[in-house]
């Protein structure tokens, strides 16, 4: 049994993609080292550093190798024995190839060599299926911000009725800072895509006199840039990435729980988009739950989680430590796959996103004018000062309060208003449409931009 994560037959969809489950699956990993192992004697055999027919031999192997039932429990059972992450590897592959490949296979290279390589290639492919999923939610929220520009509704702030403003100017916070998160993949690439053939202690001691141009080769065919410098004990790069990941999952958090609140009955202004098949609750069928919403707050969780765990891992010892690279064979999957699924669901929210345009309208006149008061007091402001302007305003609004009276009526009739402005002056200024600040000049800025 697998319990409800990551690894779950049932339940591992809600924490992955099926194409970023498949970049860190075992089968799939173990091919992939491989593959780069392959390489590595290929290149080591050019170079004069192990005999060219035994290169050959160990590339044809690696290339060869059935990767079944047999040969994990193989590979298991040497991990759980020394405790070493590939004296199971190297174990199963000298007994399927005991002569020549055997003997040259994994030769000059530390696990690290291989497992970090295999780290910037996979992610490399995880930015590109988060980077689609983030294009998806850009779309969407530019289409959302277009078709809403002017569709009015209360701004709310601390919980409570602020002023007036429009969805569209809602959704381009949103469009902005997706945007910023699309910038920074960019930004990250240039950091990542980084080799690692360095041997030991990062000196590349083992790999002949020729050492750096032998590093130089291994990195182009494999697709990967050469490093500058060992980098086992320098992790800043990978904590980056899961850094980056608790920006962009804390921009699907903060959209989800919008959705989330405004989705209640109380004030059902959006809504997820309802498939046929989903079921709110097993007990009251009338549910119709944030599914979507609530899960982007539990995978961000997650990102942030292992994103703190992983900042651990920045203070090595020496030239290499294992309790700090290891915290990453854990937090670096999960946290890129929690990514990945935020991302891919944050897109589909936003695609079927149902928006309550009427229920917007009425919310906001059910605010009876209290929304517009801060137009009232400047008006007053710019013929008492502020201070006195603020003061009535304040007054006026306790007395309707405590009579029940609606806050534009109140208004309408209140002597000290009514003396300094007229009733159609005091009419526009209760009117949310002429109340939304420069909303809709700000939401054609950000459609107009695509930066």
């Amino acid at each position: 049994m697998t319990g409800w994560s990551f690894g779950s037959r049932v339940y591992g969809s809600a924490w992955s993609t099926p194409a970023l489950s498949a970049l860190f699956d075992d089968v799939a990993r173990t091919r992939r080292w491989l593959d780069l192992l392959a390489i590595l004697a290929e290149v080591q055999g050019e170079f004069g550093v192990i005999p060219q027919e035994s290169a050959t031999a160990v590339a044809a192997a690696c290339r060869d190798v059935v990767l079944d039932d047999a040969f994990f429990a193989e590979f298991e059972a040497g991990y759980r024995s020394t405790g070493h992450s590939t004296a199971g590897l190297i174990e199963a592959m000298h007994r399927r190839y005991p002569e020549v490949a055997g003997e040259w296979f994994y030769f000059g290279a530390t696990v690290q060599d291989i497992t970090d390589s295999w780290l910037m290639l996979a992610l490399e492919d995880a930015r590109a299926f988060l980077l689609a999923d983030l294009e998806r939610a850009i779309a969407a929220a530019a289409r959302l911000c277009r078709k809403h520009r002017d569709t009015l509704m209360l701004g709310r702030t601390h919980g409570q009725q602020g002023l007036p403003i429009t969805f569209g100017f809602k959704v381009a916070g949103w469009l902005v800072e997706l945007r910023r998160h699309r910038q920074r993949f960019t930004e990250i690439a240039a950091r990542m895509g980084i080799g690692q053939l360095c041997g030991g202690v990062g000196s590349l001691s083992s790999l002949g006199p020729r050492g750096l141009e032998l590093q130089e080769a291994f990195c182009t065919r494999i697709g990967l840039r050469q490093p500058a410098m060992s980098w086992t004990a320098s992790r800043d790069v990978i904590v980056e990435w899961a850094q980056f990941l608790v920006l962009a999952t804390g921009t699907a958090d903060r959209i989800g729980h919008e959705v989330y609140s405004l989705q209640r009955d109380e004030i059902g202004e959006l809504g997820e988009g309802l498939s046929s098949a989903q079921i709110g609750s097993i007990t009251m069928p009338h549910k119709r739950n944030p599914e979507i919403s609530e899960h982007l707050g539990t995978l961000s969780r997650v990102v942030r989680a292992n994103a703190a765990a992983l900042a651990e891992s920045l203070p090595h010892d020496h030239e290499r430590d294992g309790r700090s690279w290891k915290v990453e064979w854990h937090a670096v999957p999960e946290l890129t796959m929690a990514a990945g699924k935020a991302l891919n669901l944050l897109a589909t929210l936003l695609e079927n996103l149902d928006v309550d345009v009427e229920r917007m309208r009425r919310n906001l006149e059910a605010s009876e004018g209290r929304v517009c008061s801060e137009a009232v007091m400047l008006a007053l402001a710019r013929k008492l000062g502020k201070q006195s302007a603020h003061q009535i305003m304040h007054r006026a609004a306790q007395e309707a309060a405590a009579r029940g009276e609606p806050f534009d009526q109140a208004i309408r009739v209140n002597a000290d208003i009514a003396a300094r402005l007229s009733p159609q002056e005091i009419g526009e200024l209760l009117d949310p449409s002429r109340q939304t600040g420069q909303c809709q000049l700000l939401v054609d800025r950000v459609l107009a931009s695509e930066e």
